[in-house]
């Protein structure tokens, strides 16, 4: 008996260290979160500057209203160039990025992506140069820019010179350095605290979602 006791709390112990942030609910579904990064070459891009914000989430006198935001559904905040905002489902991420400034092109059957401030850049197989298009720790054949992502997701996009056949541990080495925050944002895990005020979730009176015409 004694045995069985100690394993039930010893299983109640591990559970509350893995806890799954899936399992609560986000209180404002229409306003979600994604982890995000991309690195080209080895470089990571960094998103964080002031040009590529939509206000402060923060100010008091502010809804993001028109003209201080680059998309009317996508946001990053604060700051903070790893958590994309969307307050409307159905998204994509070619619609993010290119609200921000970022430009997609082909080049043959090479997809090619010039970020803001950049040369345009292209995949070659010739080269052993691939994008590496991962989602929730699966990778895609290929870079599904169209993919309209979900609440909670991380989605790593890299380029990259190295001949890693079908391993791509370069890519997996910077999947290991993924944020986790955007559970923190979507309150989804209120174990790790309160996320920044939020106009979306800390004020119901201000729709997430444009009213149908």
């Amino acid at each position: 008996m004694r045995n069985f006791t100690l394993l039930a709390v010893f299983t109640l112990l591990l559970a509350g260290c893995n806890r799954d942030p899936y399992q609560v609910q986000n209180p404002d579904p229409n306003h979600t979160h994604v982890d995000f990064a991309l690195w080209i070459e080895g470089e990571k891009i960094d998103l964080s500057g002031d040009e590529f914000m939509s206000g402060l989430s923060t100010d008091e006198h502010t809804h993001d209203e028109e003209g201080e935001y680059h998309h009317q559904y996508l946001h990053l905040h604060d700051g903070n160039g790893h958590v994309m905002h969307s307050h409307k489902p159905g998204q994509t991420l070619r619609t993010f990025f290119e609200s921000l400034g970022f430009a997609f092109s082909k080049d043959g059957l090479n997809v090619c992506i010039q970020a803001p401030g950049k040369s345009r850049v292209c995949e070659d197989e010739a080269m052993h140069r691939n994008w590496i298009f991962i989602v929730n720790g699966e990778k895609k054949p290929f870079l599904d820019i169209e993919y309209a992502f979900q609440d909670l997701d991380k989605v790593l996009i890299v380029l990259s010179k190295t001949d890693d056949g079908d391993e791509h541990p370069e890519a997996w080495g910077y999947w290991e350095q993924m944020t986790d925050d955007a559970c923190l944002y979507s309150k989804r895990c209120p174990w790790r605290g309160d996320p920044p005020t939020e106009n979306c979730v800390a004020d119901p009176a201000v729709p997430c979602v444009a009213p149908l015409d």
